[in-house]
């Protein structure tokens, strides 16, 4: 039990399977185990089902469906102020996307501590300038901000700087312990088929790669819009049938923990939960280095994992090719990369933020 248990009001879209909602459903958890309460509200509660194991102690505040997307907004901030208003000791946490919006704009209403996290790289999202100027207005408002690494907290202006933490990922307590055995002959991705994750790139490499391990697979978690494309990019380049994306999967660990190789091929990033999960499974790790900084500030390059410039596809194909070739270079990352567990477990990530609200 906590000496001082504090309540917590997560402001989330809906809690599907992104990383933002990943995090949040280890961090709930924690905190619920040591005695805090957790309130979890949804803006858009059916848009997907949960795709992550939530404690029963949770409490959610769902909003109801609104297809008038002006009173939808205008009904958003006004069933936050209430909300906060019925918990004045609440503190409020958003972790970006629309959420920040509604916070920012209930923030003079309410005396609740307010906190803001950017998940993703600040500088390439959200799309469009306007929106990440009401993003960084909406930082301003804030009581403080968590940002995962320090190229993303250095995007803001000195006044967002001065209330900013750096905090990563929390790597999850109940990771299975490293493979020794021989790892199967399959390198796996995990993301959305989204643009940023640019798996077209990784297919690329892929190909190369097929020339010289051509019994390996490339296997591909995640669902998005782009699963027919990436298909008929793996069929055009002779790999079709040795790419695989099966969808979403909730045996991720079980299916990474053995494999050869895993790989990440954004173009940007916030710090990639799969990618720490690998990592901390002790699973050797090709990964971009890509903004705003999530890999570089986990992975020393050639020594835990193996970092490549963005979009090169030539240089991905290299670093799976130098770890597939060389055993002892792959068990030697493996080891260095499994420190990890430690480092980023939840308890000790759970007590930062704690900190924090």
């Amino acid at each position: 039990m906590a000496d001082k248990a504090k309540e917590i009001i997560f402001v989330t879209l809906h809690l599907t399977d992104g990383g933002a909602e990943r995090v949040t459903s280890e961090l709930t958890n924690e905190w619920i185990r040591q005695g805090h309460k957790v309130i979890i509200v949804q803006l858009v509660p059916d848009m997907f089902t949960n795709s992550y194991a939530m404690s029963d102690k949770v409490e959610y505040i769902n909003f109801p469906h609104e297809s008038n997307k002006a009173l939808r907004n205008l009904n958003w901030v006004r069933g936050m102020i209430r909300i906060l208003k019925e918990h004045p000791n609440a503190t409020a946490l958003s972790f970006a996307k629309t959420t920040i919006y509604v916070l920012g704009l209930a923030e003079p209403f309410v005396k609740n501590r307010i906190v803001m996290s950017e998940r993703n790289d600040p500088y390439t999202t959200p799309k469009t300038w306007m929106r990440r100027q009401i993003r960084d207005r909406a930082f301003e408002r804030a009581d403080a901000c968590v940002l995962q690494t320090t190229g993303a907290r250095d995007y803001f202006p000195k006044k967002v700087r001065r209330k900013s933490v750096v905090i990563p990922n929390p790597i999850n307590a109940t990771l299975p312990e490293p493979y020794e055995g021989v790892r199967d002959k399959r390198i796996i991705a995990a993301g959305r088929l989204h643009p940023q994750k640019n798996f077209p790139m990784l297919i690329r490499a892929f190909a190369m790669l097929h020339n010289d391990f051509p019994d390996y697979q490339l296997v591909i978690y995640g669902r998005g819009a782009l699963e027919e494309e990436l298909r008929k990019l793996a069929d055009s380049l002779g790999v079709g049938d040795f790419v695989s994306l099966p969808g979403f999967t909730d045996q991720l660990y079980e299916e990474m923990r053995t494999c050869a190789l895993y790989v990440s091929s954004s173009d940007y990033e916030g710090m990639s939960n799969s990618m720490l999960e690998a990592l901390a499974m002790g699973v050797p790790s090709v990964v971009t280095d890509c903004p705003s900084g999530g890999a570089k500030a986990v992975i020393r390059n050639n020594e835990n994992g193996i970092l490549v410039p963005v979009g090169d596809a030539q240089k991905m194909y290299e670093g799976m090719k130098k770890v597939l070739s060389d055993p002892a270079f792959a068990e030697k990352i493996s080891k260095e990369s499994a420190k990890l567990k430690d480092k980023l477990s939840v308890e000790k990530i759970a007590a930062k933020w704690l900190r924090v609200l």
